[in-house]
């Protein structure tokens, strides 16, 4: 969400803004002004979290076009860190016990070169800078998890403030169940879900044996996708090293002569000294030196030196059609349309969402009765607005849940009917229609299943009654609108004198 807030966020921000000025209780009345606080951002929160060593701080920085987030095995990288748009690029400290310092930014390096060692009483770091990647959302980089069922409880607590996650999936292995279910326990527990939740498959290169790890990438993907579908919109795979590079300010031309070289050798000797970094560090009658080929195994890694060589046979010389190449080849432009359609456009309702289910924690047996009574007419207020279309939409996330979690049952078709309406970034994408529906096609389509989920609602089940109720009202509220939108664009056509 930039620019002005949406309207549904706008009217929790004034129950809130209301309820408020009635409380008596310092701490609920800062609590509420924190809650609002957050709610008036100009920028929905996006967090990269999983586990430790996911490559979740390359992949930030291939979504921040800059080497600003700390990578490897460091200090800085234990530490949530918040990268916000700002007019003056500068970190600030923020300290367990509520003090912060301001430092200036480095100017290469990002947070590591900045904070330097680690710092036990620090709690995490904001970078304010103005970097255009961040006019669209605020990221947040968190530590990952320690185990494959735990997540630290700053990354916890980074999660839980955010209001969509880009969520790193660990490589496939014989713990792959174990680590599916940590990610559906734990994303339970903070509201998540194929509403707000992108899946990013990341590493690929180490996926396979094969030059060509995009063919068992995708086929990984897609089984993480099926098998996450309750809690994950979608899972994409992304080459993060390469995405990083490609996207950031670190390749020169001087990287790019020296593929060149690599490009005009003996290509079969090439391809035999690319098959392990060992065999490249040591090749002592290389067409380059040393020190160039640690520079390319540190910005590419293997299977980018290979992609960036069919590039150059392809004819991409020049460094920026070479760096255009290696970008499109990384599949980061996916993943960057997926957080534009379904974060992005969908901010209104993700940030009302996140909003809501933080009231749900702000305990509503107050002891004073004048507190009381507040909060009881804000409960009620918050049930009515939970009836609007957009969180209805989010309501239906969890309905995902239930169905994996086999507490309630669907037949395939109503299963994908469902699956769309809880996850399109738009009406047409709800209904299972292409993008450029017109409203009168809109209509008829969520006129065609309202009697679906209504013969549903007979079911004896209570959890399918809920689930598919919400469906029918979504399903209404889409038929009215377009129906709406269809009559007034037939009336201004009827207006408009003919040439």
């Amino acid at each position: 969400m930039t620019g002005p807030v949406g309207p549904v966020t706008s009217r929790l921000i004034a129950l809130c803004a209301g309820t408020r000025d009635r409380l008596r209780t310092p701490e609920l009345r800062e609590r509420l002004d924190g809650l609002v606080t957050r709610l008036s951002e100009p920028r929905i929160r996006v967090a990269v979290g999983g586990r430790m060593n996911a490559g979740k701080s390359t992949l930030a920085n291939a979504l921040l076009q800059e080497r600003l987030a700390a990578t490897g095995a460091t200090e800085t990288t234990r530490l949530v860190t918040w990268f916000r748009h700002g007019h003056q690029a500068r970190v600030r400290v923020h300290h367990r016990d509520g003090t912060e310092r301001v430092l200036p930014l480095a100017a290469t390096g990002g947070v590591g070169a900045t904070v330097g060692g680690g710092d036990a009483e620090i709690g995490h770091l904001t970078v304010e800078t103005p970097n255009d990647a961040l006019t669209r959302h605020t990221l947040i980089d968190t530590p990952g998890m320690d185990s494959l069922s735990k997540l630290d409880p700053d990354s916890l607590a980074a999660l839980a403030d955010a209001d969509a996650v880009v969520y790193l999936m660990p490589h496939p292995g014989e713990r792959d169940a174990e680590a599916i279910e940590a990610v559906r326990g734990w994303s339970g527990g903070l509201r998540l879900g194929a509403a707000n939740m992108i899946g990013v498959l990341s590493r690929i290169d180490t996926l396979a044996d094969d030059d060509d790890p995009w063919p068992t990438a995708r086929r990984v993907a897609d089984r993480y996708a099926r098998e996450l579908r309750a809690v994950l919109s979608d899972v994409v795979p992304v080459a993060g090293l390469l995405a990083e590079t490609a996207r950031g300010p670190d390749f020169s031309e001087t990287d790019a002569r020296a593929l060149r070289a690599l490009a005009e050798a003996d290509r079969g000797g090439v391809v035999r000294k690319l098959r392990t970094v060992q065999r490249f560090r040591a090749w002592e009658e290389a067409p380059i030196p040393g020190d160039d080929r640690e520079r390319l195994l540190e910005l590419l890694g293997l299977h980018g030196i290979r992609v960036a060589l069919e590039l150059l046979d392809e004819g991409r010389r020049a460094t920026p059609a070479l760096l255009a190449g290696l970008a499109q080849r990384s599949g980061v432009a996916e993943l960057i349309e997926r957080i534009e359609t379904v974060f992005v456009a969908g901010a209104d309702r993700l940030r009302a969402s996140a909003g809501i289910a933080a009231l749900e924690h702000l305990g509503w047996d107050a002891a004073d009765e004048v507190d009381r009574r507040a909060l009881l007419a804000l409960q009620s207020e918050l049930d009515r607005l939970r009836l609007e279309p957009a969180l209805r939409q989010v309501d239906l996330a969890s309905a995902l849940v239930d169905l994996e979690a086999g507490r309630m049952r669907l037949g395939d078709e109503d299963t994908a009917r469902l699956r769309d309406l809880a996850t399109g970034a738009d009406d047409a994408h709800r209904l299972g229609l292409a993008a450029d529906a017109d409203p009168a096609a809109i209509a008829a389509a969520a006129a065609a299943q309202i009697p679906q989920w209504r013969r549903l609602e007979a079911r004896p089940s209570r959890v399918l009654q809920r689930h598919v109720r919400t469906a029918r009202e979504l399903c209404e509220h889409m038929l009215f609108t377009g129906r709406a939108a269809a009559e007034a664009g037939a009336s201004w056509q009827a207006r408009t004198p003919t040439r």
